[in-house]
């Protein structure tokens, strides 16, 4: 049994969540793998390296012998997309994945996933996306959802000393509410003038802009932040020397990441915006393990009401809730609901006399 996994679309500097979701997949579904990644091919202009990486992904797909018994494309950007379409058009199986509705700022984006979008309904043999919440992008064809997930083995409870009173781990992006946590971190500072915030994640805007935009926004360097960039398993250790955890995702950019997620499994009870996506996520959760704010002073009221103390009463709760999202159950449940799909896709094949046979065996 094997797959191919078309991730040309990764960059150098960092690891998205469809990245993490791919090399989790390779991690614990029983299957051998090639992965097609072209971060060798990473200079400027970005837009010459991205082209470059569709032209060599799509040279690649056409003349590929290899057998696989299903293509998976990491992402629904072009680089990976178009790939997988091509193979899928030569008889191969295609999941493909696609976790987050583009940006209409990001014109480029926004017009290409139209395309991506509309092959993925028309060929794709299904469909994983983030949550159930986006089945409505899909009605029509097999499906699934993963959200990412947790090492369990790494996100647990310690006995370390506070350091600080909240992180934040993300890109430096707005869509991240980068912006928007800066300025309330100031309001807390103001009525918790010693408050530390432990500030994980580099990338887009940079470290530097973050750092400039503190100064600028306190008006001093003096803002109790440490611009701890881009950390790998470490950061669990952060993580474990924190009260709680934010995440200012703003309504306009509705999405939901798994920093947080680890955050909370290492005992830290979360703050976040309330949208669908935490909404969906949080229902029964609200008040407990998480804080769901309608607004940037209710983010604030939160957040100085947990630093008084009350983060250690959910220490627990918000550490068990956080282990249903462990990475091995979560990859394992995606992999037998493609499973289910490819058989009724062989027994098409097998009775119309048409595509590739699968050999996926069930995993107990």
């Amino acid at each position: 049994m094997k797959v191919l996994i078309i991730a040309n679309a990764r960059y150098k500097g960092g690891i998205s969540g469809g990245d993490a979701i791919y090399e989790n997949f390779v991690k614990h579904w029983p299957c051998k793998f090639e992965v097609q990644t072209q971060m060798d091919r990473e200079y400027k202009p970005f837009f010459l390296s991205y082209i470059h990486r569709i032209f060599e992904g799509c040279r690649v797909a056409m003349s590929d012998e290899r057998e696989f018994d299903f293509v998976y494309s990491a992402s629904d950007f072009l680089p990976d997309s178009l790939p997988a379409l091509i193979y899928r058009l030569r008889g191969y199986k295609w999941v493909a994945g696609f976790y987050l509705t583009a940006f209409k700022y990001n014109k480029i984006h926004f017009l290409t996933q139209k395309f991506v979008k509309w092959t993925i309904k028309k060929w794709a043999t299904m469909v994983i996306v983030t949550n159930p919440t986006m089945y409505s992008l899909f009605e029509d064809k097999p499906k699934t959802w993963i959200n990412g997930g947790i090492d369990l083995s790494l996100a647990r409870l310690g006995n370390e000393k506070m350091e600080y009173d909240a992180v934040f781990c993300g890109r430096i992006h707005p869509t991240k509410g980068i912006d928007l946590l800066l300025q309330m971190w100031c309001l807390i500072r103001f009525e918790k003038p010693n408050a530390r915030l432990a500030l994980i994640g580099d990338g887009d805007l940079g470290i530097d802009w973050a750092k400039d935009f503190a100064k600028e926004v306190f008006g001093h360097e003096d803002h109790g932040i440490d611009f701890l960039g881009y950390m790998g398993e470490e950061r669990y250790d952060v993580y474990r020397k924190s009260k709680m955890v934010f995440y200012p995702v703003p309504k306009q950019f509705d999405h939901f990441s798994m920093a947080p997620v680890e955050a909370m499994a290492c005992g830290c009870p979360l703050i976040a915006f309330r949208t669908a996506t935490t909404y969906f996520y949080f229902t029964k959760m609200e008040m407990e393990a998480c804080a769901l704010a309608v607004d940037p002073f209710a983010f604030v009221k939160f957040s100085l009401s947990l630093m008084e103390g009350e983060w250690e009463e959910r220490v627990l709760e918000t550490a068990d809730w956080a282990k249903q999202f462990d990475y091995r159950k979560q990859s394992l449940r995606v992999f037998n609901d493609i499973r289910e799909v490819l058989i009724d896709e062989d027994i098409h094949n097998r009775t119309s006399g048409h595509g590739r046979s699968s050999t996926l065996p069930k995993f107990v």
